[in-house]
Parts: structure tokens; sequence; C-alpha cells
């Protein structure tokens, strides 16, 4: 019979092994932690505080506990209303025609067809492209004298469209620019989607019979749940935090036709110098875009499953 003798050393090495590897993890997990701390909890902490208070500026000190007067003024505020229907359009108009856009141009892209990863590039161009950048081009085809777009319609006999100065349509217009400039991330995020689908099931569909319409919404598409899924959700968020495009391209006028909730809390703040009041602003977008988030989440539940 042989015996295994472990000697106090070694039994005591264990322990001090594990604490050493535990430092370790801690020292890899630090950056994060700080990272969250530092531009998360603490922004965050320093925004519902600010909301409470009257907060000033120049001394960067707050001045007078208010309680929730901010949030009395909040809710009877027609400009923030105001921004919150702004928003509103922009997320029903803009995330459904760029996500869309990016389903079809990403089924396209997906067949075999002449320069395919030539489109590809071109498709993402405006992703990577600066949003300020595209914000001004978008401008100057907006515009109604001299615009691309409106030169364009004239060939066909269409009078010219105050794009941007149409308080009725300003926000539509910022929103159709926003979903082009989108369509190439949803193209590539579509792609991978459909990439992943076994090619022998879509085989097995057509030699059963099944054209390629059928094909697409019977196999593809309920296959495609958990992408759709993911791309609403990120464009959800996306949707309520706009600021570049309309601060660009109208400042969010004409008469506050497209001033969105980000932009309203950065008038209110760096221009008017009332952070509290932008503060309460910031904790009510956290909010509507907390509140959407998990009723999406239970909407899409099974898809997400």
């Amino acid at each position: 019979m042989s015996y295994i003798r472990v000697t106090g050393d070694s039994a005591q090495s264990r322990p001090e092994k594990r604490k050493r590897w535990d430092r370790i993890a801690l020292l890899f997990i630090a950056p994060y932690v700080i990272f969250t701390l530092t531009f998360l909890i603490y922004p965050l902490g320093m925004a519902i505080i600010g909301s409470l208070a009257k907060w000033d500026m120049i001394s960067n000190s707050f001045v007078q506990f208010t309680g929730l007067s901010n949030y009395v003024r909040l809710v009877n505020d027609p400009k923030f209303w105001q921004s919150v229907l702004n928003s509103l359009i922009y997320f029903v108009v803009q995330i459904p025609l760029a996500i869309v856009g990016g389903m079809f141009v990403a089924n396209l892209l997906n067949k075999k067809i002449i320069a395919r990863d030539l489109f590809r590039g071109l498709y993402f161009l405006p992703v990577i492209t600066g949003s300020v950048v595209l914000a001004i081009l978008w401008r100057w085809m907006y515009q109604s004298s001299n615009g691309i777009i409106n030169y364009l319609l004239s060939l066909i006999g269409v009078e010219p469209v105050k794009w941007l100065t149409d308080a009725s349509i300003t926000m539509l217009s910022i929103s159709l620019m926003k979903a082009w400039m989108d369509v190439g991330f949803y193209t590539i995020v579509f792609l991978a989607g459909y990439q992943s689908i076994s090619a022998e099931l879509l085989d097995a569909a057509k030699v059963d019979g099944a054209n390629d319409i059928q094909v697409y919404f019977k196999i593809k598409l309920p296959l495609l749940n958990p992408t759709i899924v993911f791309c609403i959700m990120m464009a959800t968020i996306w949707a309520f935090q706009i600021f570049n495009e309309p601060y660009i391209m109208t400042g969010g006028g004409p008469l506050g036709s497209s001033t969105t909730m980000t932009l309203l809390l950065y008038k209110v703040g760096f221009i008017e110098h009332n952070m509290g009041y932008a503060s309460t602003i910031g904790v009510a977008i956290g909010i509507i875009i907390f509140v959407t988030s998990i009723l999406e989440r239970r909407l899409f539940e099974r898809e997400i499953e």
C-alpha cells in the first residue's frame, strides 16, 4: 500500500496560490470597473442628484435642494412633450425603413451577383463615415433653391419641397436621411443572419416545390426573428438618443419641430445653463429608453428564446 503524503508547505501554498490568482483576476477586471464607475455610475448618480437640486454651473455645485419641482415642471413643459413627439416620429419612421431596407439589401447581397463584395463595402460606407459630414451633405441636398433632391424632382415637374424649413415635414426629412445612413449597418447584421441559415434546408424546400417568396417568408424570415429583435432593440436605444443630425441640419427648428429630447437637454443645460432641469430631462430619457426596452423584450420574448 502506498501513501501520498501532503506536506505542510504544499497544503499551505494552495490558499496562497488561490489568493494570487484572485488578485490577478481583480487586476484584469479593474479597468472595466473603473470605466463603469467613472463613465456610468458617477454620471448617473450626479444626474439623479442634480435633477433634485438647483445646479450652479459656474461653481459646479448644488446651490439649493428643490425636491421634485423640476419633475413637476417637466410634466407641464410643452417643449418637452414636443421633443417627445418629435422623437416618436423619428422612432416610427426611421426604424422600420432602416431595418426593412437592411433586410432587403442583405438578401440581395447574399446571392451570387457581380461585384458583390464591392456593393457590400459601398452600403457600409455611410456607417463608417462621420455623422457630422453626412448631416452637412444632406443639408445641402435638402436645400430648397439649389439642392440636388429638388433639382431631380423639378425634372419630373414636381414643385420644390421645403425639406428643412417646413415644420410639418422637417422630422420626416431627418428620419429619411438617418434611415439611409443606417441601412448599411443592418445590412451587415442581416447578412450574417442569412448566412447562418442552412443551405440544405433551403434546397430541401425548393425540392418540395417552394418558390423564392415562399422560401423567404416560410423559412428565412422565421429563422431571422432573433436578429430582427436585436436590431429593433438597438435601434430603439439609438432612436431616443439622436442628436447630431437635427442639431446640424436644423438646429432643432423651425419652431421646435425637430428638437429631439437629447437636443432639448443640450439647449437647456448648455445654452440656458439650467443643469438641474437638464438633468431631469436626462433622467426622463433614461426612463423612457429603459421602459421601452423592457416592453419590447416582453413583446418579443418568444422570438428571443
